[in-house]
């Protein structure tokens, strides 16, 4: 035996110590500098109302118009395609389920590029479609476009704007910076018993403190044609778009921003709106309110159009400083990543509450609306605790992309991923830059991320009853997102 395994290790050594010096050259050669070529496109996704929308509301009119933005990559060098990317900023709240249904869509259609390279993430707007079906009843909606009606129409038009971007790719360039717009606070308000509430009230004598961070950072990518004609832009920050409200359709200050571009750089541009880590963050603020809304008088704007004055300001700051490094030949390189992650576990308490709570609600003949949104959380919170005590419950599996572009990380998540795990991957991953998305490529329902503090203080976003993972597979999704960063950018000697 012993001199088999000799053997085996003789004859199967230098194969090992080959396959990896290949695997490390096509590495280097990957993450080469290379042309890029660039195409992009806008869909308008807008229904006709009446619509459905998350938490039981019905749409009645359209404030502005949702768009779907495409950005097709691929580097080249000569005839040789070394890699691809195809990103698409979505203005809809979440994507459970959407992004499998389009690709196959899309495959049928023969687009021409790996389907698994496309990503789609979500502005996170509340006063949008409703993607996926219910724990409602149907009938609470009425004659509203439902999911059924619009996924259909969604991916047709989506479709046909990823088709025209990746047709109309062409050889151009990239610049990339960093700019500041305050527009996201946190949005969890602590009390000194240690509890904490989103949205909770700050004029309150028990009121101790705002629970977590705020990061103001503006990512900026600009995307420009042979002529150094700007093309595309994708901006990223950690804020959902959650300024606007009321039963309308509307892209929230993603229309604004988009308005406000055009305006300066001609109606052709296409905008990409991205949201970083920011399950605990909001533009709206938790105190100081009347004196914010006295400013915004003052302007003349109202609080939706304020937060895009803010972002616009941010790019016009620093697109002519990147303007100044623009590149044509930069590395482009695209993992896609299955990962599984620790679920987050179903206590006896939290499952007994919850089928308690169900069996009171099944027992009610007539259910408000309300009552159907309630029902349907607990229920899952049930389901999940019966595959838990069968073993089935135990790692939540996501796909993750990771990009390297010039010297920009980008690295995506399905989650509504609270700001620390962001701040964590920021500060210590190897790239020059590093830009996160997250609500990006969910296979279904991914729930917030909450950290250590709050699910300790408890309340809305920190409660397993919509967190599919907790505190220890947020430190895992960090640890992977590093881990493929690093394999992107090997880290330098000091």
């Amino acid at each position: 035996m012993k001199a088999a395994c000799a053997r085996c290790i003789v004859v199967c050594f230098p194969l090992v110590i080959a396959a990896c010096v290949l695997s490390l050259a096509l590495a280097f050669s990957s993450a080469s500098a290379a042309e890029l070529w660039i195409g992009a496109a806008t869909a308008d996704i807008t229904p006709e109302p009446p619509v459905a929308q998350e938490g039981v509301n019905i749409a009645t009119t359209i404030r502005d118009r949702c768009t779907a933005n495409v950005l097709a990559l691929e580097s080249r060098q000569g005839e040789r395609v070394l890699d691809q990317a195809v990103l698409v900023s979505c203005d809809l709240c979440i994507l459970p389920g959407v992004q499998e249904g389009f690709r196959q869509y899309l495959a049928a259609r023969q687009p021409g590029f790996d389907i698994n390279k496309l990503s789609l993430a979500a502005i996170h707007t509340h006063t949008s479609a409703m993607v996926l079906k219910s724990p409602y009843n149907d009938k609470d909606y009425g004659d509203a476009v439902q999911p059924k009606d619009y996924l259909p129409f969604l991916y047709q038009r989506m479709g046909d704007a990823v088709t025209k971007a990746w047709a109309t790719r062409a050889a151009g360039a990239i610049a990339w910076g960093l700019g500041h717009a305050v527009v996201g606070h946190n949005r969890r308000v602590a009390y000194r018993d240690g509890t904490a509430q989103m949205h909770g009230n700050t004029n309150d004598p028990k009121f101790s403190h705002i629970e977590g961070y705020e990061d103001h950072a503006v990512d900026i990518l600009c995307f420009y044609d042979a002529q150094r004609r700007l093309k595309a832009t994708a901006i990223t920050m950690a804020c959902t778009a959650q300024a606007a409200g009321g039963p309308v359709i509307s892209a929230d200050f993603w229309h604004g921003v988009r308005e406000l571009l055009h305006q300066r750089h001609g109606p052709e541009l296409c905008v990409l709106g991205f949201v970083a880590p920011a399950g605990d963050q909001t533009p709206r603020p938790q105190f100081r309110k009347e004196a914010e809304s006295r400013m915004e008088r003052l302007r003349g704007l109202d609080h939706t159009r304020e937060m895009a004055r803010r972002i616009v300001a941010a790019f016009d700051d620093v697109a002519p400083l990147i303007a100044k490094d623009v590149r044509t030949e930069v590395p482009l390189v695209h993992l896609v990543r299955q990962v599984e992650l620790p679920a987050r576990i179903v206590t006896t308490a939290e499952y007994e509450s919850a089928r308690k709570i169900c069996d009171e609600m099944d027992a009610n003949k007539v259910k408000g609306h309300q009552e159907w949104y309630w029902r349907g959380y607990q229920g899952l919170i049930v389901e999940r605790y019966l595959a838990q005590q069968k073993g089935q419950w135990k790692t939540f599996p996501i796909e993750m992309h990771v990009l390297r572009l010039g010297d920009v990380a980008i690295a995506t998540n399905p989650f509504e991923l609270f700001l620390d795990y962001g701040v964590q991957i920021q500060a210590r991953s190897e790239a020059p830059q590093t830009i996160l998305i997250e609500l990006a490529s969910p296979a279904g329902y991914a729930g917030y991320v909450p950290t250590p503090r709050a699910v300790q203080a408890g309340g809305y976003s920190a409660e397993v009853l919509v967190n599919m993972i907790g505190p220890e597979g947020g430190q895992t999704l960090i640890e992977r997102t590093l881990e493929a960063i690093g394999e992107l950018f090997p880290k330098q000697p000091k």
